[in-house]
């Protein structure tokens, strides 16, 4: 049931007006040759079951219309069908598709009008299922079959077996699954957070009576901390008031002995202030008066230069004059020659101009007013020159010739006047060289003369700085020991001032702290006097540093200078200093070396500071002991000498400087204030004499600008032999190509005579051949001379060959005369130029002389006024020496009362630094207490008082009623008011106050309990963090968890729902595709075996699929695997095209075979198949076909070469149903479509360009 019979066809594709192809048999092949129309068969098969346009080589369904006429007067038609005649139950069904003019489908069964998706479904009863096209396959698709992925050839599983139908509403239903899902953990999660959060709530209801009950007794402590706080600092304000009055009345004795001593400075400072003056006015004269001699010595030299310079001017001024007079001279004959060459040029062309106007009448020269008669005569000319064709062309030739002798002529008439300008050039150029030579040669001469006399002048200026030279280094030698002895004078006076500031900050801190020891070098000294250098250099930068007890002490003193401004010092805690210890072997190394703490005598409480800055440190008798222990037993030590020698531990070796500073401490009594002010004196004497040499030495010509200007005068004689010698080449260059030219010129003179010759010899031949033509063409012109009144035509063709020479005549004057009179313009300018030269040189060279008369009279000006100065600056001098002596007596007695006001004013500082002091501690203190009563104010700390108010404590800092104390510091004076009862304190807290060294330590010990009591019961308090609305958030927790549990049901019932209808959907779908996979995972291997096996393979190739996902297999692919008989396994890529072939027929069949359409259509299937595999292609179809229309065919007939038994066929799993199968394959290839039962040919008709069939029955013909 469903056979196709025949197919009805009308314009479809090449397929023109109607056609009936058919009957089909139930094994029917289709030939034809290429482009017949074969495939188009195909198609329209394919077009009739439904199947899509895209699939059918078009685009659009207009394209499946025929659209070739055979003739321009035949329509195309656009409408078209495809009737299919299938075989059922109820007779013949018609299946038709037509497309309408719109380009649109139209489906019909039985003529009846359908939808579309009611024509499918009529198909798909007959097990024609258009999605999945099992019932066809298209040429050139088996191989794709066999090779199409995994995947693709698990939708096509799907779509044959129907699961793909579930495919949508699986994949929505598993996204609701996981939905679902999600929802219900989500709702889960937050009930158990719920729950967590309500548990936590009773927690917090405990730890808020545990808080309430810290907050009291935090409480008290604090009141009690800030009532002994407070009681420490009115003892301190009361101590450091008492402090600060003996203090001003110290200030005030020390203030008057300071007014004295700064009187006597005052009048001492006077007296220097006038002999200073005295001094200064001294040395300002001689200064004016030197830098009035020092300023004429530059203009001086000057002016010599410039005379030197200005004589030279004017020689080369003279020499210059001299050429430009020869100059103009020559240029002056060049211009009136010129003149006359243009002259001669313009009467020649008058003359020719007079020749022309006089050779010719009137009428003869208006023939140029005339164009009718010269374009009636060239016609004349045209035809005669024609007819003497034999004359003429030798003419022409001639002509041509001549033409081209007078270009050459002209050629080298212009190349001789050309060589002949560039002979009168070069002689030229040849005449300024040698004259360039002779002027260079006396500028070399001159340039080796100067340079004789710069080198002597060099010579005597070395000879005189040498002398200069050696008095400078004696006396800069001497200076440099004076400032040297000075320098050490002073060192030794400053570090006395500076020890003196160091012992009066010493004594200051001493007396606010009572915890500062000292200095390092105050608290040890070596056990003997040979070890003070040793100990010194390892004290090093540690000596004057100051030991005190503890890190705060030392803070507190680094503040106090900061804020005194009394200098800088390095402190010493004992509590926090880390000191290494001290191996015990080093004091057995060797018996001339110790350790440096042991040659140090000092107290055991400063041990800890000590052993800090000497550490491992050792003092060795000799250099050769340090060495011992340093190098050759390698210890990690450092090693001092008695004589200061250090080798470090990196090995580096230092001495001798210690040993200069010690020499230097211990010579302090030896220095005098006389001693130093000799030195000084000698110092401004050297200085003096230092001065003069300078001055002499700048006097000198510097050697460095004599060095300069011999090596300026060097180069310009090197530039000179060189422009010398290069003149001399250009001189040689010249005359060869003089004589070059000269011989060009010669040359050229022979080349024009032999051309004018040879012009002369083809002028005659010309004139022969033109009488000649002329008496031959004479007659034609007899009638044109007559009418023009000629007496023959030689008078016109004498005229016009007379005005050309006459214009080549004509254009060469002009262009000679327009030549010269540029040539000419430029000489002129040339000759206007040298006069101007000329005059200008001669204007300077005046100028020039008048300059150097004026320049020697300013010479002799200035070497008059020099000799006066030299004797005022000698009388200046003197009088300045005898001043100098009285300011030096006054400065010495105003250093010595300066001495004694800054040793008062000094003790006066100190004082008043020690009342600022306690003034600005006063300040702190006072500050403190303000901070400790506001804080207690701003956090509730009650305090009991015994006078004044907490509330008279301003908050805001900005509205506090503040006074400057001394000390620079705003004080509230409303703390004052403020008197604390501290009869609330325990006794033994009263008693504790940082008097002395065991006060301060129970002071802080005191401070340490109460805060570390207060931080641990902050600390237990901020870490509770005690709910206050604990009771309220319960009950809203315990309705949310409510809520929550409620919605957790819900979530949780409708994925139970969403879970079992995925789960029935999942089912569906797997069994369907289960189904057909079991069943063509069998049919397969089977169908392969059929189409491969034979004599010599009995047991055929072997074909499988294999499931990428064997829980859901349509999620994934199916691999399909095909091995050919006796070849191993390989990839279906791998294979050849025929191997391909027969796996994917065995794959087709295995599908057909599941759901069987009445038919298969195949088209070209067999292209890629060897004979063999053709021949059994053809006989498994045959018997398939035969078989299902005779069920009674005998199990063991040979069809052909190979016989395939009923057996086979039942073993491969086909329903054998006598009336439902048959196969249409299109091929090309003999030995299948031989065992066809019924042909199908497919022919081209030429004459209507279209496709048409011719049917065949083969069933009559099979053996």
């Amino acid at each position: 049931m469903g056979q196709l019979l025949r197919l009805e066809v009308e314009n479809f594709k090449s397929y023109k007006g109607f056609q009936t192809i058919g009957p089909f048999s139930s094994f029917t092949a289709v030939i034809g040759p290429n482009g017949s129309g074969k495939s188009n068969l195909m198609d329209a098969i394919s077009f009739v079951l439904g199947v899509r346009s895209t699939h059918l080589r078009s685009t659009n369904l207009k394209d499946l219309v025929y659209n070739s006429p055979s003739n321009e007067n035949t329509k195309l038609s656009n409408r078209a069908f495809v009737a299919a005649v299938l075989k059922t139950k109820d007779g013949e069904t018609t299946f038709k598709r037509s497309i309408t003019t719109s380009g649109t489908s139209e489906y019909r069964i039985n003529s009846k009008a359908v939808t579309q998706q009611e024509y499918n479904t009529e198909l798909e009863k007959l097990n024609i299922i258009t999605k999945a096209k099992n019932f066809l396959v298209f040429q050139g698709d088996v191989e794709a079959i066999a090779s199409q992925s995994p995947k693709d050839l698990t939708n096509l599983i799907e779509t044959m077996s129907g699961s793909i139908e579930y495919r949508n509403e699986y994949e929505q239903l598993k996204k609701e699954e996981q939905l679902a899902a999600e929802q219900s953990s989500i709702s889960f999660n937050k009930k158990r957070a719920i729950a967590a959060e309500l548990k936590s709530v009773f927690q917090q209801k405990k730890e808020l009576d545990a808080y309430e009950d810290k907050k009291a007794k935090l409480s008290k402590l604090s009141t009690e901390h800030m009532l002994w706080k407070l009681l420490q600092l009115d003892r301190k304000i009361d101590k450091d008031n008492a402090e600060i009055s003996i203090h001003n009345s110290q200030i005030e004795e020390r203030l008057s002995e300071t007014k004295n001593a700064e009187k006597q400075v005052n009048t001492s400072r006077k007296s220097q202030a006038i002999a200073f003056k005295e001094l200064s006015k001294a040395d300002k004269n001689i200064k004016l008066l030197e830098k009035d001699l020092e300023e004429n010595q530059p203009t001086l030299v000057g002016l010599k230069e410039k005379l030197e310079t200005s004589t030279k001017k004017t020689l080369s001024f003279q020499q210059s004059i001299k050429k430009l007079q020869d100059d103009y001279t020559r240029q002056k004959t060049v211009v009136d020659n010129m003149k006359s060459e243009y002259q001669t040029h313009k009467n020649a062309k008058r003359r020719t101009q007079d020749s022309w106007e006089t050779s010719f009448t009137s009428k003869t020269l208006s023939l140029d007013q005339n164009p009718e008669a010269l374009a009636e005569y060239y016609k004349i000319k045209a035809i005669t020159d024609t007819q003497n064709y034999d004359r003429t062309q030798p003419l022409k030739e001639i002509g041509q010739k001549i033409s081209q002798l007078e270009t050459k002529i002209q050629r080298n008439e212009k190349q001789k006047e050309e060589l002949l300008k560039q002979i009168h050039e070069k002689l030229e150029q040849e005449r300024k060289n040698k004259e360039q030579v002779e002027t260079e040669s006396k500028y070399l001469s001159e340039c080796l003369d100067e340079k004789e006399k710069i080198e002597e002048k060099i010579k005597s200026s070395n000879s005189t700085l040498n002398k200069i030279s050696a008095k400078e280094f004696d006396i800069n030698d001497r200076l440099k020991i004076t400032l040297k002895e000075i320098s050490t004078a002073k060192f030794i006076e400053n570090e006395s001032k500076k020890e003196k500031r160091s012992i009066e900050m010493l004594s200051a801190l001493k007396r606010l702290f009572q915890t500062v020891y000292g200095r390092v070098s105050d608290l040890c000294k070596p056990t003997q006097r040979r070890y003070e250098l040793a100990a010194m250099v390892t004290l090093g930068k540690f000596a004057d540093a100051i030991v005190v007890d503890t890190n705060q002490t030392a803070i507190n003193c680094i503040r106090y200078l900061r804020e005194q401004r009394a200098g800088k010092a390095t402190f010493l805690p004992l509590d926090s200093l880390f000191v290494n210890p001290v191996n015990e072997s080093l004091r057995r190394a060797h018996p001339n070396a110790r350790l440096v703490t042991d040659v140090l005598e000092f107290n055991t409480i400063y041990d800890k500071a000590i052993s800090f800055v000497c550490g491992s440190n050792m003092v060795c008798d000799s250099v050769d002991v340090a060495k011992e222990l340093c190098y050759q037993r390698k210890l990690p030590i450092k090693a001092i000498t008695l004589d200061g020698t250090v080798i470090h531990r990196t090995g580096n070796i230092t001495g001798g400087s210690f040993a200069n500073v010690g020499g230097t401490s211990s010579s302090l009594s030896k220095w005098e204030k006389s001693g130093l002010e000799a030195l000084i004196k000698t110092r401004d004497d050297l200085s003096t004499s230092l001065m003069e040499l300078v001055k002499e030495k700048n006097s000198l010509i510097p050697v460095e600008s004599l060095q300069v200007q011999l090596s300026d005068c060097e180069t310009r004689c090197l530039t000179a032999k060189e422009t010398l010698s290069r003149t001399q080449r250009w001189l040689e260059t010249y005359s060869l190509e003089l004589k070059n030219l000269e011989s060009q010129y010669s040359s050229v003179c022979l080349d024009l005579g032999s051309f004018n010759q040879e012009l002369s010899t083809l002028e005659k031949n010309r004139d022969t051949l033109s009488a000649e033509i002329r008496t031959s063409s004479q007659p034609a012109f007899i009638e044109f001379c007559t009418k023009y009144n000629y007496s023959s035509i030689d008078e016109l063709e004498s005229f016009i060959e007379s005005k050309k020479k006459y214009s080549s005549k004509i254009l060469s004057h002009d262009n000679v005369i327009s030549k010269i009179e540029n040539q000419l313009l430029f000489e002129e300018e040339q000759l206007s130029y040298i006069s101007s030269e000329l005059d200008r040189t001669k204007n300077a060279l005046t100028e020039l002389e008048a300059d150097i008369i004026a320049t020697q009279q300013e010479i002799d000006l200035i070497e008059t006024e020099a000799g006066s100065l030299i004797q005022k600056i000698s009388i200046s001098r003197n009088d300045y020496q005898e001043k100098l002596v009285i300011y030096r007596n006054e400065s010495a007695e105003l250093e010595k009362t300066r001495s004694v006001y800054v040793e008062k004013l000094s003790s006066l500082d100190l004082i008043s630094k020690m009342k600022s002091a306690k003034e600005s501690e006063l300040g702190k203190s006072l500050d403190l207490k303000l901070a400790i009563l506001r804080k207690c104010r701003l956090e509730g700390i009650d305090i009991p008082l015994k006078g004044g108010s907490l509330s008279q404590i301003q908050i805001s800092l900005a509205n506090v009623s503040a006074s400057e104390t001394s000390g620079g510091q705003l004080v509230d004076t409303s703390s004052i008011d403020i008197n604390p009862d501290y009869s609330v304190l325990p006794q033994s807290t009263r008693k504790v106050f940082n008097t002395d060294a065991e006060g301060i330590s129970n002071t802080e010990e005191l401070e340490k309990m109460y805060s570390s009591q207060i931080s641990l019961l902050q600390n237990e308090i901020n870490s509770m963090s005690p709910s206050t609305h604990a009771r309220e958030k319960l009950e809203v927790l315990q309705n949310k968890l409510n809520d929550s549990d409620a919605e957790f049901s819900t979530f949780r019932n409708t994925a139970k729902k969403v879970a079992s209808r995925f789960a029935l959907v999942r089912s569906r779908r797997l069994e369907l595709f289960n189904g057909m996979y079991q069943h063509i995972s069998l049919a397969v291997d089977k169908f392969y075996k059929i189409l491969t096996k034979s004599s010599l393979f009995p047991i055929g190739g072997t074909a499988y699929l294999n499931l990428e996902n064997t829980y859901e297999p349509y999620l994934e692919g199916v691999k399909y695997h095909a091995m050919p008989p006796l070849k191993r396994f390989r990839d279906m890529d791998l294979l050849s095209g025929g191997e391909k072939t027969v796996a994917a027929l065995a794959l087709l069949f295995a599908l057909q075979s599941y759901v069987p359409s009445p038919f298969f259509v195949l088209d070209e299937v067999d292209a890629a198949l060897d004979l063999s595999n053709v021949v059994q292609l053809a006989n498994y179809l045959r018997v398939r076909s035969t078989q299902l229309m005779a069920n009674g065919l005998s199990s063991n007939e040979e069809v052909g070469s190979t016989s395939l038994s009923e057996e086979s066929m039942a073993n491969s799993g086909e329903t054998t149903v006598s009336d439902t199968f048959q196969f249409i394959i299109i091929s090309l290839k003999q030995p299948l479509y031989e065992r066809a039962s019924s042909l199908v040919g497919i022919y081209r008709d030429q004459g209507t360009n279209s496709s048409s069939t011719l049917t065949l029955d083969l069933s009559k013909h099979l053996v």
